[in-house]
């Protein structure tokens, strides 16, 4: 179970806001909107799962500052428990890193049962959240304080897909251009992000703590060094969206972790990323590469991409990691609506 929560889902009634919006009696809770702005900040999202009339809700919300605030929001008569699959769905956000916020002991309950790995909170703790350990990462980086942009600009880029005939069509339209380069020292916190949020897009699960972290910067770096890939499209800025840990010797050229955000996965990045560093370990003389896959129990399909992208199992360590390789004369096409900087 995720020890982080990335999304808090809120009531409105009585908890958001006090009173209830279809009785017209309705004031602001200041300190559930500061509460909400300081996690926003440290990348916490917020959703919004609520039995009530949806135009007056975003109403309310428009008049207090807060409408901007919440993404996926679900304001309808659906269970609550319900909703939030959907917002867990549509974020694509596990259960377990989702907390839910209600006045209602009932609607706690029902939430706790029906999904028991989300964490039930009665509003009137609410505002101590912002002290609660599960919704501080310990420290912030660029893509952490715009998460909640980015979500947005992935509204933005689905709306601007239906204007096309085919997927290929609107990924060519959105002219993207990804940047794969040695990690530097602001990167690192962006990097552990990864390695500790990145559940599903993780190939062995690894975490390194941020000494080691600093010990793998250019200039420092033996056998091993990190790489990032940074994309950029016309919609703005996506942050880095991918690291990989890479271990060199005389006798392999070894990815020992690839990881990639779950906010471009479907868009190819992967893949360029891989030829990528494929095309470095060719450069560097060697003729095959070799990449680690630990199963973690919800990273299936990175070995799923190993394998489409031309690796073959070739072996085992003593701790049941799989060692993939592939002949460096084969190179993954990079997807024609990506350009590599």
């Amino acid at each position: 179970m995720s020890l982080l929560r990335k999304c808090v889902v809120w009531d409105l009634d009585n908890t958001v806001w006090n009173g209830v919006c279809l009785e017209g009696r309705v004031t602001e809770r200041r300190e559930i909107k500061e509460v909400i702005s300081r996690l926003d900040q440290r990348g916490i999202l917020h959703s919004i799962a609520s039995r009530n009339e949806r135009e007056p809700a975003l109403r309310l919300l428009h008049e207090q500052g807060l409408e901007d605030f919440f993404v996926a929001p679900q304001i309808n008569w659906l269970p609550k428990s319900s909703n939030i699959v959907t917002i867990s769905e549509q974020l694509n956000i596990a259960l377990d890193a989702i907390a839910f916020v209600d006045d209602e002991a009932f609607e706690l309950e029902q939430v706790g049962f029906m999904l028991p790995d989300v964490m039930t909170i009665s509003a009137d703790q609410a505002c101590q959240l912002a002290e609660n350990p599960a919704f501080d990462p310990g420290y912030s980086t660029r893509e952490s304080r715009s998460r909640r942009y980015f979500y947005q600009t992935e509204n933005r880029r689905k709306a601007a897909e239906k204007k096309f005939l085919t997927r290929e069509d609107f990924l060519l339209s959105c002219r993207m251009k990804l940047t794969v380069r040695p990690m530097q020292e602001e990167d690192i916190n962006r990097v552990s992000e990864l390695m500790t949020r990145t559940h599903q897009l993780n190939t062995t699960g690894l975490i390194l703590d941020r000494q080691k972290l600093v010990d793998l910067t250019p200039n420092r770096a033996k056998d091993q060094m990190i790489f990032v890939a940074e994309l950029d499209d016309k919609f703005g800025w996506n942050g880095i969206v991918g690291s990989a840990v890479v271990r060199v010797t005389p006798e392999h050229y070894r990815i020992i972790f690839f990881a990639l955000s779950c906010r471009v996965l479907g868009r190819g990045i992967e893949r360029a990323f891989l030829h990528e560093l494929i095309q470095q370990a060719r450069e560097s003389g060697f003729d095959e590469t070799e990449a680690l896959f630990k199963n973690t129990g919800r990273n299936r399909m990175m070995r799923a991409l190993y394998q489409m992208s031309g690796f073959v199992p070739s072996g085992h360590l003593a701790d049941d990691t799989m060692i993939f390789s592939l002949k460096n004369h084969y190179i993954p096409v990079i997807p024609k609506w990506v350009e590599l900087q």
